[in-house]
């Protein structure tokens, strides 16, 4: 009997019968020890809706997780945490995740859009591309073998203080690694370091390539980039080209303009100061299909954004996820 009941209470706590239940708590310092653990519960829970798989690992050998959402031929994608010191990105599309995943369930809009969406559009999530960069910079050195000390101080120029960290643990910005104008890029440095290093040549980090080769798989009528300083939201690559007077320049201007609207985050238009080497650069220049970066906090320099801002930056895009699967269904139908 006591066996009964302790297999019960596990069972209870592995899958709890309340569906409204919170997994995601953003209320605390997202780590990628937690996006496992969050990833497998949500899988679990909702089944129907939810699979995970990895699709790749870094170099010191954590899981880059992808999580599909919805049962739909048409796809779109959205990823964060590309820098380490950017993980509110993560807790952002996990809590956009389970809270689809919950209003389907429930037959309950989300903003004024219907979940049921999710029946003919799959969203994928990337959380978090930069789990070792991620935990670096929550963690600090001694989350490491002490054998890799040594480099590590040199990339973070002396300081103990990885608070600041945004690369991967090789000192590559990920961000700075897609093939788009990547050799002209200016205002990078030359070696390692914990931020801005674009590497030795495209494509060079392990977490870039498997984003990239994803993307080919995924095949997605829309992409999001989320990062995490400036509250602005980037559209199209003006280096190709991009003017309001190209046909794909249109298509993504009509997405993003009332993803503006939506957000409240302000446009900025493509000019020539986006110099290239961002996910969202290759991907409007490859695909020529509608990308857009957004920022989703007040401009930081060198740190983490406070876990206090989330609550606006929540409210802010709750409903990003489904207006872009609206919009790619009509793009799929066109």
């Amino acid at each position: 009997m006591k066996f009964i009941l302790v297999v019960l209470c596990l069972c209870f706590f592995l899958h709890p019968t309340n569906s409204t239940a919170q997994i995601i708590n953003p209320s605390e310092v997202y780590s990628y020890n937690k996006l496992l653990q969050d990833a497998m519960e949500l899988a679990y829970e909702y089944p129907e809706w939810i699979k995970t798989q990895s699709i790749g690992t870094t170099p010191f050998g954590r899981d880059i997780l992808a999580i599909r959402l919805g049962t739909g031929e048409t796809s779109i994608l959205l990823h964060g945490a590309h820098h380490g010191r950017e993980w509110m990105t993560s807790i952002l599309l996990m809590k956009m995740i389970e809270t689809y995943a919950e209003a389907i369930t429930n037959k309950e809009n989300v903003a004024g859009f219907s979940p049921h969406l999710l029946e003919e559009v799959s969203i994928w999530f990337v959380p978090m591309l930069n789990p070792d960069g991620v935990t670096l910079q929550q963690l600090g050195i001694h989350s490491f073998p002490e054998k890799m000390h040594a480099h590590l101080l040199e990339m973070n120029e002396g300081s103990k203080d990885f608070k600041r960290w945004k690369a991967n643990l090789q000192g590559i910005d990920l961000n700075r690694q897609y093939p788009a104008n990547w050799d002209q890029l200016k205002r990078v440095t030359l070696k390692p370091c914990y931020k801005l290093f674009k590497g030795n040549y495209p494509l060079e980090a392990k977490e870039v390539l498997a984003l990239f080769h994803f993307t080919y798989q995924v095949k997605p009528e829309i992409a999001v980039a989320y990062h995490s300083s400036g509250n602005v939201l980037f559209w199209g690559y003006h280096q190709w080209g991009l003017t309001h007077t190209t046909e794909y320049a249109k298509d993504i201007y009509k997405i993003a303009q009332p993803l503006s609207t939506i957000t409240n985050y302000p446009l900025k238009e493509p000019s020539s100061h986006q110099q290239g080497g961002g996910y969202t650069d290759w991907f409007v220049q490859e695909f020529k299909k509608p990308g857009v970066t957004i920022e989703i906090g007040e401009l930081i320099e060198d740190n983490s954004l406070p876990l206090q801002e989330f609550p606006d930056i929540w409210e802010r895009n709750k409903a990003v996820g489904l207006f872009l699967a609206s919009k790619a269904l009509e793009q799929s139908r066109d």
